[in-house]
């Protein structure tokens, strides 16, 4: 099997610019067509019509449309040469110090990692080309771990050390909240809190994100209000997570003591939560005792999500009108041997995209598929690869048929 050649990333743009004023009317203008309300803005960031993110040392956007997994370069003929592959590549989807791209007001944006230490944001065109700073947000001695994109600020969350001036009490790292104006860059603390990730982002909306903080008197959880960046206490069972599906009633969240094992729906208005899978029934759909529970999405007909121990793992489906549960055998269906599900990518309409590795003697690959929820659900092997894996985990080069050259 060959791999695919790429189409271009300006092709792409053009189809989604034509196709704006056809079929289903959008407000949405073609310079922001890739633009959302809000935008989760660490791994992967998914927006309508597609997931932006860096994949084998490229800058990918994949389509929803096609399910193709494009490099974000228009050079002619360009082979999008990664630098694992050659140093001196010209690409402009080869972007070795970039670790996350959006977009935003008719650009893609993206936070680059400086040689001294700290990041800057940084943006180019919509197609990858000629990167520009707008400045520094992150310093030599803090770690950016994710953050959220509403309206024309950033919301996030960094690791920051904090070196006592006295020399005598012991450093320490601290866990910021922060908002980024991305028109004026000024730069705002709103909370802190002791200890490395100690405030963690887990979902919302374009109104409000939930997120949860290490007390010293336990765990609490929060909804923030980004227009008037405040912040009220809201009553969530246990450890949590994750938090999916939110609107302005309420949201899907797991829960655990230790790890999360269930998964309930918080009312906004009534603040009650109610249990949507009880440990009970996922170890019995299981049929043994499992580590966690991870929820990959929520739809109006049923709830997929991922049960893991220390040795396998698979998705179940819980569906909605008869409350039955059952097993998809995804992991056991995946494309590659002594493979297992690693994580949830993005959920659409139509189907999942997903990651899962694949275990060599001291080596591992990292895979990208795309299933159909018409697939998944009818427990059908047709995973689509959205992005072919050119190397392992530990640098290895692999062949077109993904074996590592020369073993």
């Amino acid at each position: 099997m060959k791999r695919r050649r790429f189409i271009s990333f300006v092709f792409v743009l053009i189809l989604c610019f034509g196709m704006s004023g056809c079929g289903k009317e959008k407000k949405t203008t073609a310079p922001n067509k890739f633009q959302s309300d809000y935008m989760e803005v660490w791994g992967g960031t998914t927006v309508e019509e597609g997931d932006f993110r860096v994949i084998n040392g490229l800058l990918y956007y994949i389509d929803f449309e096609t399910m193709e997994g494009i490099p974000i370069c228009n050079k002619p003929n360009c082979r999008h040469i990664s630098w694992k592959e050659d140093r001196n590549t010209k690409c402009d989807a080869a972007n070795i110090d970039i670790s996350t791209v959006f977009p935003y007001e008719g650009k893609l944006y993206g936070f680059r990692s400086l040689s001294d230490g700290g990041s800057e944001l940084v943006v180019s065109d919509l197609d990858g080309g000629d990167w520009k700073s707008k400045g520094m947000f992150i310093t030599a001695e803090e770690i950016f771990q994710g953050g959220v994109v509403v309206g024309n600020q950033m919301f996030f969350l960094k690791d920051v050390v904090v070196r006592p001036e006295d020399h005598i009490t012991e450093m320490r790292t601290d866990t910021v909240m922060c908002v980024l104006n991305f028109d004026t860059m000024e730069l705002k603390e709103l909370r802190r809190e002791k200890g490395v990730f100690s405030i963690q982002f887990l979902g919302g909306t374009k109104d409000y994100q939930i997120y949860s903080v290490q007390e010293d008197n336990g765990i609490k959880c929060y909804q923030f209000d980004y227009d008037e960046e405040e912040s009220k206490e809201i009553s969530l069972k246990n450890r949590t997570q994750s938090v999916v599906k939110a609107d302005e009633t309420g949201f899907y969240y797991n829960s655990g003591i230790d790890y999360p094992k269930e998964v309930y729906k918080h009312d906004l208005e009534t603040s009650e939560n109610e249990i949507c899978i009880s440990e009970e029934e996922a170890k019995a759909a299981f049929g043994k005792e499992y580590l966690q529970l991870i929820i990959w999405d929520v739809r109006e007909d049923g709830i997929l999500f991922h049960l893991v121990d220390e040795k396998e793992g698979d998705v179940f489906w819980k569906e909605s009108k008869s409350g039955e549960i059952k097993r998809l055998y995804l992991e056991e269906n995946l494309p590659k041997k002594n493979s297992r599900l690693n994580s949830f990518m993005f959920g659409t309409e139509d189907g999942i995209g997903f990651s899962y590795l694949q275990s060599l003697d001291s080596d591992n690959i990292e895979w990208y598929g795309y299933i159909s929820w018409e697939d998944l659900l009818a427990g059908k092997n047709n995973i689509k690869t959205l992005v072919e894996t050119k190397f392992t985990g530990g640098g290895k080069p692999l062949d077109e048929e993904g074996n590592v050259i020369g073993e």
